[in-house]
């Protein structure tokens, strides 16, 4: 049986963010082999070499130096030579045979083609990447899902580009909630929170503590949903990258949106892009998500898996945006947003779509920080948080119905039913 502290290092090592090289140890112990075949088979489940290889660049990070000792590895191994029958051969060959020792490591000839497989014993299923270190990040950009601040490696000087209404959404962010007044929220109820997000030492009680206080009672009038798996919608970054999987996630009902637009059936539909599952019960074209961490957990997984999810909302919307028109049409607006929280923390991202910048390209979908609130330190920092936050909330199902009622409205002109519908100039003011 393994001790405990093996079984701290590999549980370390599987939530381990690995992009810094400076937290590993300096001296290792040498491993068995039965521990490397374990350590094999971990890394080739979850980064298969066909990965690698589709990276645009390779970041240094364990993981990336322990699939180069693996890649030597497998190179560099002795190949069988063919069986020797003749006596004179065979009585060399029990001399030891010729001296081969200088060949050790010669490179291969030009030209030369191999096939690395898994190492013995792992399963040949293709997995799935996963947001548990940097080369995550880098197939996200090789699929033009931008994250923050990102530079261009061909224009140094370029900056990710922000949306053109985030000043308005940022002023609308801001707005006064009567539910956070003085009056309203006290010290104590302050204090409950404290209390709760230091006793919440796993995600799921993150989840089922300290989320509620959030979001507060506005959460039973939007629909969401925690933890559900978008394994209905045409995946945004290849067949390699994990299925998404937000902790929570704000959408629409089913029935809100016309047939026409949701049915498999019908041509032009956008099922694979606005419905995350086959469930009809589960909200639909979500276009706000959280993602959490408990507080020993990385900040940086749950912001790479919100650059993923944003990057899905946001194509949702911007499909339904252009239901029914021959060209799409990309206004640089945001739609999506999406957060963070970790211990004691609170990030809000926005997320846009932008064309392509060249014919038979993928649109670009940018990751835009909007602000970051440590909601644990004084009552003033916690109520700006969660205002922004709940007003977010508002904004983007604001954003959501008035799309809604503008593709319905196309997709009954279609069946001959003339709708007049205006959009709202402005989103309700809700108080709780």
């Amino acid at each position: 049986m393994a001790s405990a502290e093996s079984r701290k290092r590999a549980r370390a090592d599987n939530d381990d963010d690995d992009d810094d090289l400076s937290h590993s140890s300096s001296s290792k112990k040498i491993k068995s082999g039965r521990e490397n075949t374990v350590e094999q088979q971990f890394y080739c489940r979850y980064w298969p070499p066909k990965v690698w290889d589709k990276l645009s660049r390779v970041p240094l990070a364990r993981i990336s130096l322990r699939e180069l000792d693996r890649r030597n590895k497998t190179q560099l191994a002795p190949r069988p030579a063919p069986a020797v029958r003749t006596a004179d051969l065979a009585r060399f060959a029990r001399h030891g045979g010729p001296d081969l020792r200088h060949l050790r490591g010669y490179p291969d000839p030009q030209g030369a083609v191999h096939t690395m497989g898994p190492p013995s014993g792992v399963s040949t299923k293709t997995p799935k990447t996963s947001a548990y270190n940097g080369a995550f990040e880098q197939l996200m950009i090789d699929y033009c899902i931008y994250p923050p601040f990102y530079t261009f490696p061909d224009n140094p000087d370029a900056e990710t580009p922000e949306p053109n209404n985030l000043e308005e959404e940022c002023e609308v962010l801001s707005k006064r909630r009567p539910s956070l007044d003085s009056s309203r929220f006290t010290k104590k109820e302050f204090r409950i929170f404290q209390r709760k997000n230091k006793a919440a030492i796993t995600e799921a009680t993150v989840e089922r503590t300290v989320v509620p206080l959030i979001t507060g009672t506005s959460d039973d009038d939007i629909r969401n949903l925690s933890n559900l798996l978008f394994s209905d919608l045409e995946p945004i970054a290849g067949e390699d990258v994990v299925t998404p999987k937000p902790d929570f996630f704000d959408g629409a009902d089913m029935g809100a949106i016309h047939p026409k637009i949701r049915s498999a059936n019908e041509d032009g539909n956008l099922r694979k892009l606005i419905i995350p599952t086959n469930n009809v019960d589960a909200p639909v074209l979500p276009n706000f998500f959280m993602e959490l961490k408990r507080p020993d957990g990385h900040s940086r997984v749950a912001w790479r898996q919100a650059m993923h999810v944003g990057a899905v909302g946001a194509r949702a919307m911007h499909a339904l945006m252009n239901y029914g028109k021959e060209e799409p049409v990309y206004d640089g607006n945001m739609y999506t947003y999406s957060s963070t929280y970790h211990d004691g923390r609170l990030n809000l991202y926005a997320h846009h779509v932008a064309p392509p910048t060249a014919p038979n390209d993928r649109p670009k979908y940018y990751m835009t920080a909007v602000k970051s609130y440590v909601l644990e330190s004084d009552m003033d920092s916690f109520r700006q948080g969660v205002t922004a936050f709940r007003n977010a909330r508002d904004r983007a199902r604001w954003h959501r119905d008035n799309f809604i009622r503008a593709a319905n409205a196309k997709a009954c002109q279609s069946d001959g039913v003339v709708l007049n519908v205006e959009l709202e100039p402005k989103p309700k003011q809700h108080i709780w």
